[in-house]
């Protein structure tokens, strides 16, 4: 199929190039095919034409329709009617019009070898062709005659095709991520006639969209470090443009497209003898975050659509894939953040009053004080029981507790004043609503810090804790009359106001501290009432 021409002539005028015989001519030669279709008269010919199962077409100097025959127009999903004169690049993948244009030179020197490309139809569906065409001359003018068939069609039944098959089991079973990504780079391979499979995905969103090599199938050693040292993204991928998109790709130049945009790659590919790509974008997050590339032999000029229906789903698989390795890094980092939020929160308490009591050991055996030796290694025991308690309840995430917030923070504030000495004034609001477990949890983590605050750096005489509602709040408040801090001064070091923090907004609400030197803190927590 070329590009060229002047203005469209009648539909059926190219024909004329082809002489009808002369009156007294001799007979023609029946070893000579050309002769023998001459001397079939021009309306012989042409019935030829408009009867063939193929799609035969001429196009012209200005990329114009000049014919187009009934099996041609069946594919292209438009009669030649609508078409006549018209760019015919416009019917085919926009991807895919600037390779047709390159042809133009190769046909002018005599190729005539088979190329695939996408037909778009006017519903937006697509076909592949297969084809092959030349150029010749006709008096003045350049014609280029070509004969193509379909050799897919690609819907959206087809693109949600279900693929049973290793990759899809370990995904259903939960294995390692790599593993799952192997095993579709092979099944893409085994199932299709490409010779290798890139299953190329970001390496981190921060890093500028670097790819990294995840798996692959087919490929000569060392591939994957050909990829890290091409610092490739996925718009410097053959049709990456198309891709960033989220648009599937059949590229019959896919060869030249990455030695044109990563030579080193396209160099270490080259044992292979590869000329088309298949190219199929990997989702994350709604974002294309990678590709499934695969090579296909130059003998190879399209995929079938069992081939297509096979990659596609496979690329779908990919893409779960990955979300489930995001999420499973997520669930980490969030289990991470828990852990580090309770240990604080449980532990740094426990320990400061395991030193307090220690201390106090330290004193009474300086001064022979067998009552204050006895009472603090009690104490120690207790503590000791308690900090073992917290640790389990921390890293298996399983706590009894007390049965709602109320209960909760009475518990805390007779604790405190207990344990530490501290006197708490415990002020609870009528009418409290039911809290479910996971805000007690962290509303009483919250107050527990900030009563521990109290003890540690206030240095306070003593500390009032409140629970009360306020409009559509639940208002959590905690406050001393310690020595007090510049809230707004840094502090090295500590992870308590930050843990407070994260804890609130897990609440959907937030936190407020309201302090200054010498004048005792202010901790205040809101967040939306239940329901």
């Amino acid at each position: 199929m070329d590009h060229r021409g002047a203005a469209a002539p009648e539909q059926h005028q190219p024909a004329a190039a082809v002489p009808a015989p002369r009156t007294g001519s001799p007979a023609p030669d029946r070893t000579d095919g050309g002769a023998v279709l001459r001397a079939l008269g021009l309306d012989a010919l042409v019935d030829l034409l408009e009867s063939a199962n193929y799609g035969v077409c001429i196009t012209g100097e200005d990329h114009s329709w000049v014919y187009l025959n009934p099996a041609g127009a069946a594919v292209i999903g438009r009669p030649f009617a609508e078409l006549a004169g018209q760019d015919y690049l416009q019917s085919f993948a926009e991807h895919e019009r600037a390779a047709l244009l390159e042809l133009e030179h190769d046909q002018r020197a005599g190729d005539t070898g088979f190329y695939a490309n996408t037909v778009v139809r006017p519903d937006g569906s697509e076909v592949g062709i297969t084809w092959s065409g030349s150029v010749l001359r006709v008096g003045d003018r350049e014609l280029a005659p070509a004969v193509f068939h379909p050799t897919f069609g690609l819907g959206p039944s087809d693109t949600e095709a279900v693929v049973p098959g290793a990759a899809a089991a370990g995904i259903a079973e939960g294995a390692p991520v790599e593993e799952v990504l192997a095993s579709l780079a092979r099944e893409a391979v085994d199932r299709s006639r490409a010779l290798g499979c890139l299953l190329l995905a970001e390496a981190d969103e921060a890093d500028g969209g670097r790819l990294l090599l995840r798996a692959s199938a087919g490929l000569p050693p060392g591939t994957g470090d050909a990829v890290a040292e091409a610092g490739l993204s996925v718009s410097d991928l053959p049709g990456g443009e198309l891709l960033t998109a989220g648009r599937l790709l059949l590229l019959s130049d896919g060869r030249q497209r990455l030695e044109r945009s990563s030579p080193p790659l396209a160099e270490h590919l080259a044992g292979l003898c590869w000329q088309g790509a298949a190219a199929l974008p990997l989702h994350r997050g709604g974002r294309t975050v990678g590709c499934l590339l695969l090579l296909m032999p130059a003998s190879v000029t399209a995929p079938t659509k069992s081939e297509l229906t096979s990659w596609s789903a496979l690329g779908a698989h990919a893409s779960v894939a990955l979300a489930d390795e995001q999420l499973r890094a997520q669930a980490a980092e969030l289990e991470r953040r828990r852990l580090g939020r309770d240990l604080h929160d449980s532990l740094s308490a426990s320990l400061f009053s395991l030193h307090a009591r220690a201390q106090a050991v330290r004193r009474g055996l300086a001064a022979g004080d067998g009552e204050l030796v006895a009472a603090a290694a009690r104490d120690l025991e207790e503590l000791s029981r308690q900090a073992v308690a917290e640790l389990r309840a921390t890293v298996t995430g399983i706590r009894g507790g007390s049965p709602d917030l109320a209960g909760a923070l009475t518990d805390l504030a007779r604790t405190c004043t207990a344990r530490d000495g501290l006197p708490v004034r415990l002020r609870l609001a009528a009418g409290l609503p039911a809290v479910d477990a996971e805000h007690t949890e962290h509303l009483a983590r919250i107050a527990a810090e900030a009563l521990h605050n109290c003890v540690k750096h206030a240095r306070a005489g003593s500390a009032e804790l409140a629970l009360e509602v306020r409009g559509s709040e639940l208002v959590l408040t905690v406050a001393d009359d310690g020595r007090g801090f510049d809230p707004g001064a840094p502090r090295g070091g500590g992870h308590g106001q930050r843990t407070m923090r994260e804890r609130a907004l897990l609440c959907g609400g937030w936190l407020h501290v309201d302090s200054a030197p010498g004048r005792g803190t202010r901790l205040v927590v809101r967040v939306p009432l239940p329901g």
